[in-house]
């Protein structure tokens, strides 16, 4: 009887080797912006057996957390609230996904394997989420149309039905130059068609 004690004592130490080995677990940390979704994996060595289900908590304390979601079969999607869990035993891996992250989803998670009948979590991956503003884009401007153009224009000898104006004088064209592979062919006609108005001037 005396023999039995000390396996009887181990049992609890186990147990606490096992808790302290899952909170040993080094913290990741991830950023998301808000409003993204969360969109991460959690790996585990494949099992064929009874199913084991799987679980994202967020940590509450050092060795406690509260689960959010969790899997109740194999290649199954569980959802609650904002989250999905989706479970891959044979390949040995689950996804969490969370959709439109707030401010407020910033904490400490854990992903790991759900005993329910003891209420144990053995921790895979411990995160350390950051949300963060979205990032602000500058407004993108493009240029629609070419510059005003300036220049000369001369009147011809003897009568004319357009205005006549000495020096200079800024007009518009009559439709915006779109900067496209039709620009460069518009633009040359424009100047064929000057040279030909100063020949005949001339």
């Amino acid at each position: 009887m005396a023999r039995g004690v000390p396996h009887l004592l181990l049992l609890p130490v186990l147990l606490v080797l096992l808790t302290s080995g899952c909170r040993g677990k080094l913290p990741e940390e991830l950023h998301q912006a808000l409003g993204q979704t969360l969109s991460l994996k959690c790996w585990y060595s494949p099992t064929t057996g009874p199913y084991q289900p799987k679980a994202w908590c967020q940590q509450t304390s050092p060795n406690r957390c509260t689960i959010l979601v969790q899997s109740s079969k194999a290649r199954t999607a569980a959802q609650r609230s904002q989250y999905t869990i989706w479970d891959e035993p044979k390949a040995g891996f689950f996804n969490v996904t969370k959709t439109q992250l707030m401010k407020n989803d910033s904490g400490s998670y854990w992903c790991g394997i759900y005993n329910s009948s003891s209420n144990i979590i053995i921790v895979l991956r411990n995160i350390t989420l950051v949300v963060t503003p979205a990032p602000t884009t500058l407004p993108m401007w493009t240029l629609t149309s070419l510059p005003t153009r300036t220049g000369p224009i001369t009147s011809p000898v003897g009568p004319s039905s357009h205005p006549s104006v000495n020096g200079s004088d800024t007009r518009k064209s009559s439709a915006p130059l779109h900067l496209d592979s039709a620009a460069p062919r518009l633009l040359v006609s424009e100047l064929c068609g000057l040279l030909v108005a100063m020949a005949l001037v001339l």
